[in-house]
Formats: structure tokens, C-alpha cells, sequence
């Protein structure tokens, strides 16, 4: 607890850490411009959860039929690892996910370099869109997310009614 003053008196003030067993959620898009060695940055408020979620180290994985990069915390990875083993997926899928992963150490600003195979795969050029996923974090071609996110704005605008009634509950 920190105590600090107000013109009332003292305050007290209740710092929180993340809560043990918690975990980083990811929200939120930001669009990143790619240095010519295929770095990015994380964005601030993407970086500020997984460094206050503290969930180890971070890992990049391309499935072969999406159009994105995925960006985990160990923890998140390995949930997730263990959530296909108990719904009957083979021990060899699981460990070709495994091999699959890319582990990537972000320095003190959260650059890394995005592995230039997946960049070449998914036409990546001069920018990226960051994409909170909730448990992971999409990292797209800018591109298609903008193009993406026209077509979610259209599939929202047939259910906006109904989601704004639910929200404003």
C-alpha cells in the first residue's frame, strides 16, 4: 500500500500486480511500419500485458491455412497444447505445433524480426497490423486486416442494434 496526500488528508492507495494465475489479454488493433530487416515492435499496450502477465517467453506460430502470424506467452501456448491433447488430437500434431513455434526474444522495446519465411508466405511488405486475439495476439499484413475490418464492420452493422441492447445492459 502507498500513502499519499490529499487536500482531505491522507489517501491510501492499493497497487495491484496481475493476480497469480491470471492471464495476459490481448485487445486492441495497431498498425506497425517493418524495418528493412523485418523487424516490428510490439505496440505499447500489447507489450505492457505481457510484460505485467509475466508468462515466460513469447513464441510466434503460422498455421499453414491462415493469413496471419500468431504471438504467444509460453503459458498461453502451452494451455493451449495440453487443450488439444485432451480433445483427441495425436501426440504427433501436438508436437508438430511444437516444432512449428518460433521462440523470439523482444529487446527492452519489444522489437523483434519476423521470420522472413512467414513474411514471404503472407506478402508482408512495409506494415503489420497487431490484433488482439483475447489469449494471443494476430499479426496480420496490413492489408487484409484493413480489409478485414471492412467486412467486420458490415457484418456488425446487421447486428448493431441487437449488440448495442446487450452492452448497454
Amino acid at each position: 500500500m502507498m500513502k499519499a496526500m490529499s487536500d482531505f488528508g491522507p489517501v491510501t492507495e492499493t497497487v495491484s500486480a496481475p493476480l497469480k494465475g491470471g492471464r495476459a489479454t490481448f485487445y486492441g488493433t495497431a498498425y506497425h511500419k517493418i524495418s528493412g530487416r523485418n523487424q516490428v515492435a510490439i505496440p505499447k499496450h500489447l507489450k505492457r500485458a505481457i510484460d505485467e502477465a509475466q508468462e515466460g517467453q513469447l513464441l510466434l506460430l503460422r498455421l499453414p491455412n491462415e493469413n496471419f502470424v500468431r504471438l504467444y506467452t509460453k503459458k498461453q501456448f502451452d494451455a493451449k497444447l495440453d487443450e488439444l491433447k485432451q480433445k483427441a488430437a495425436t501426440q504427433p500434431v501436438v508436437d508438430q505445433l511444437a516444432r512449428l513455434a518460433e521462440p523470439i526474444e523482444p529487446d527492452s522495446q519489444g522489437r523483434f524480426v519476423l521470420p522472413a519465411k512467414w513474411t514471404d508466405a503472407l506478402n508482408i511488405r512495409e506494415e503489420v497490423a497487431f490484433c488482439g486475439a483475447f489469449t494471443f495476439i494476430k499479426i496480420w499484413p496490413a492489408e487484409l486486416q484493413r480489409e478485414q475490418e471492412r467486412k467486420e464492420a458490415e457484418q456488425l452493422a446487421q447486428v448493431g442494434d441487437q449488440v448495442s441492447q446487450i452492452l448497454n445492459m
